[in-house]
């Protein structure tokens, strides 16, 4: 069994949920949008304030904008519990392929390692990948999307500002992408499979 690329674990794995992970998808947009129409909403609120506003249009924007937050909550605990679903769906899968695979190992191997260890490690091994889809991969998605929807508006408001940020932004990435990531260590250690 070849050692598969995390982004071909991902295909392979997520392949079968397609329905559920273009939900998915569609949740992380609408609390994307909903985090982002929040601050124009208090924008709104405060200008319409300092301009002696119409008391009828400030309720409507308070009203709004716990409206929005009460649906950003929504949003996130649905888009929380189908990534759930969708981790424990594929990790299913995976730990069926790996029970599979080392039903088909040689007998030497079964002499050095205990069917303990094994299931430990199955099931173990299965667990960190699903909690990794499910929190690291969904959280790093929706955070990119948000990043690159708050740098379009700040170019859209003024793009010296945009700029800027989106420049402290690339600077960022770059340092973060040099330090040595959790999933490289992981798969190092993992390798007797």
């Amino acid at each position: 069994m070849t050692l598969l690329a995390p982004a071909s674990l991902l295909r392979l794995y997520l392949r079968p949920q397609a329905g559920r992970v273009a939900w998915l998808a569609l949740l992380l947009f609408g609390g994307i949008g909903l985090q982002l129409a929040n601050p124009q909403i208090i924008r709104f609120f405060l200008d319409a304030t300092q301009s002696q506003g119409r008391e009828g249009s400030l309720i409507f924007a308070a009203g709004l904008f716990l409206a929005f937050a009460l649906g950003q909550q929504v949003l996130g605990l649905l888009s929380a519990y189908t990534g759930e679903q969708v981790a424990w769906a594929a990790t299913n899968g995976i730990r069926q392929d790996l029970t599979l695979h080392c039903l088909r190992l040689d007998l030497e191997f079964h002499k050095s390692h205990t069917p303990g260890e094994m299931i430990d490690r199955i099931d173990g091994d299965a667990s960190a990948l699903g909690g990794f889809f499910s929190q690291m991969l969904l959280r790093l998605a929706a955070n990119g999307l948000l990043i690159a929807s708050i740098l379009a508006l700040l170019f859209a408001e003024d793009w010296r500002v945009g700029a800027a940020l989106a420049v402290y932004t690339a600077v960022t990435l770059v340092l973060l992408g040099l330090l040595p990531t959790g999933m490289s260590i992981w798969m190092r250690r993992r390798t007797w499979l």
